[in-house]
């Protein structure tokens, strides 16, 4: 087990990230938000999720590629009219959370990393980061990745939640999360676990929702009665999906299916030479 000295940003002192720049220029950034979670986890689960996969990823990847973890950005978008309304429930303007992963990474490369891994802990934040990774690598030529805890690891959820004959409704203090987050040492409340499965919409809503080919979506949730029907009125208990039955042995499962094509994307880029002198040297002039 590495020292989390010698793979976080934040343990180092500044003459220590000079000297690991001199080994690496690959830097896992963990992105997450502050949040309700339901009545039994507590509102930084996303930030333990994506800071959690990102050590476990620079552990695995330390004898290779050392790369290092930059500090989480805690913050992300959950404006949705259900969560408006729980305590603990923080949000940015899209426009400012953009502007953050731009200056966030800007940053980084101004320091000399130039490969920049966006480990994502929060289901509504990947459209923005994918606009600064666009907008930034335009600017500097770096190289930039983002690496989705909801998506990563699909196949292995839904063969668990058949396992445990659970709807495959799945994402937020539910089975996952909450096993997930217990592994990295989120405090569960037992006593308070309940969870909330989604029913089908009411069909008074169906003019809200039209049926349309793949491809086609909708901004749906902005409609505060899809977003009831989907996320419950107020006052129901946060989650979605059913976190009963949660165990450090699913999320070992969860983890181990999401950190292994990170590894593998760690260690094939580490050679990978990528040019970012002409945008630091416009910074020294």
């Amino acid at each position: 087990m590495i020292e989390s000295k010698h793979i976080y940003l934040k343990d180092m002192a500044w003459p220590e990230i000079k000297e690991k720049l001199m080994e690496t220029d690959i830097v896992l950034l963990p992105v997450g938000q502050t949040e309700q979670h339901g009545h039994h986890l507590p509102i930084n689960v996303d930030n333990i999720i994506c800071t959690g996969i990102a050590e476990r990823v620079a552990q695995a990847t330390y004898g290779t590629a050392k790369p290092v973890i930059s500090p989480t950005i805690p913050f992300g978008y959950s404006d949705i009219p259900v969560f408006r309304s729980f305590p603990g429930t923080f949000t940015l303007e899209p426009e400012t959370l953009v502007n953050v992963y731009k200056d966030v990474s800007k940053s980084l490369i101004k320091m000399g990393f130039k490969k920049i891994i966006f480990i994502n802990g929060h289901y509504p934040n990947p459209p923005f980061i994918e606009e600064a990774m666009r907008q930034v690598t335009k600017e500097t030529g770096a190289f930039f990745a983002l690496c989705n805890f909801f998506v990563i690891p699909e196949a292995e959820v839904q063969k668990i939640l058949n396992e445990m004959d659970k709807p495959p409704a799945w994402g937020h203090a539910c089975l996952i999360e909450t096993s997930v987050s217990e592994v990295f040492g989120a405090e569960v409340r037992e006593d308070k676990v309940v969870g909330r499965i989604p029913g089908g919409f009411p069909k008074e809503l169906s003019n809200f929702m039209p049926v349309a080919p793949a491809g086609i979506s909708f901004a749906s949730f902005e409609v505060p009665e899809i977003a009831e029907a989907y996320w419950g009125e107020e006052g129901s208990p946060g989650p979605l999906g059913d976190p009963v039955g949660h165990s450090k042995e699913i999320g070992e499962r969860v983890i181990a299916a999401t950190i292994e094509p990170i590894v593998k994307l760690i260690n094939d880029i580490k050679d990978m030479k990528v040019d970012t002198s002409e945008y630091v040297s416009k910074l020294k002039r």
